[in-house]
């Protein structure tokens, strides 16, 4: 394919261009992994955010706290293994 490498659709499996969010042949919108990268980094942020709040203070401060962190562990954990699953799907 011109212009980019081919990947595959993760619906139809018809070899598309990398750069193509919504598959030409069958219609179907390509994962992004901006979005993947978003998850991440909102996980990312929520844990640094959390874990000290958690840490250093009472009361309902700190279960607001280690929510965030569970909260931030899962989205950063969630955000890295859907990127790695709609990479593996694309490669075929």
């Amino acid at each position: 394919m011109p212009g980019g490498r081919s990947v595959r659709c993760t619906t139809c499996d018809r070899v598309i261009d990398e750069d193509v969010r919504v598959c030409p042949h069958c219609g179907e919108l390509q994962p992004s992994p901006i979005l993947a990268a978003a998850l991440g980094g909102l996980g990312a942020a929520s844990m640094l955010f959390g874990v000290p709040l958690a840490a250093f203070s009472v009361g309902l401060s700190r279960w607001i706290g280690f929510a965030l962190a569970v909260v931030g562990i899962g989205l950063a954990f969630g955000g890295y293994t859907s990127y790695l699953d709609a990479k593996a799907r694309r490669r075929g």
